[in-house]
């Protein structure tokens, strides 16, 4: 990949931007179910799913059958709730990136461009819920799969708490799920440290156990 440049939003890069945000998205589905095959609470379920089916029609066959059917129908489940969130963004801030981003006071929207294509973004704006200091949330971090490892991700970061920096803030904070591996790595490197986990806030996440990280970085006092 030849070099990139990190540079603020414009409106020409609306549809590269939310296919991207779509796409990263999207890849975090299998991660996602190879964690939740793991969780004790679903083979609990899927154990009760085969003993109830095996107690009523008698035959092993049919039992290994209905059990197969809630696999795949709870697969199809978690991929529409991917999808689902997808759209739900883009109905959010990412209907109006200008608006959200762009023209929000202490908010901006960055892209990486390399070859005139759009290869990462990223977003910064105040905490949607209020923390008590004059922190910045990192959003909407994502960088294309194919030009991954070039520093890319990093730079990204790095825009986000210079605008922080320039901004009086105190620090960056950010949220990511348990199963986004790579991105844990890139904001260490960078500097972030892990200061919370909790659960996702839904019926889903309270059973399956499935977390949220909150990652921080503090911003050097200038005095």
């Amino acid at each position: 990949m030849a070099g990139y440049i990190i540079r603020k939003y414009k409106d020409s890069d609306y549809e590269a931007v939310r296919s991207m945000f779509a796409d990263g998205m999207l890849e975090h589905a299998p991660a996602t179910r190879g964690f939740l095959l793991k969780r004790p609470q679903i083979h609990i379920f899927l154990l009760g799913v085969f003993l109830f089916f095996f107690a009523i029609v008698k035959s092993y066959l049919l039992a290994i059958t209905a059990l197969f059917i809630s696999v795949v129908a709870g697969r199809l489940h978690l991929d529409s709730e991917f999808r689902g969130y997808v759209q739900q963004c883009y109905k959010e801030d990412l209907l109006d990136i200008q608006k959200s981003y762009m023209e929000r006071e202490g908010a901006c929207f960055w892209v990486a461009e390399s070859d005139g294509e759009i290869v990462g973004m990223v977003a910064a704006q105040p905490p949607q819920i209020p923390d008590g200091e004059h922190t910045l949330e990192l959003r909407r971090m994502s960088v294309g799969k194919n030009c991954r490892g070039q520093g890319i991700g990093k730079a990204l970061c790095r825009a986000v708490i210079g605008f922080a920096q320039e901004h009086g803030c105190t620090a960056v904070i950010l949220d990511t799920s348990v199963v986004q591996y790579a991105a844990h790595k890139l904001y260490e490197s960078v500097g972030f440290q892990k200061v919370n986990n909790h659960m996702y806030p839904s019926f889903f996440g309270k059973v399956t156990n499935f977390g949220i990280l909150r990652f921080r970085y503090d911003i050097p006092s200038l005095t």
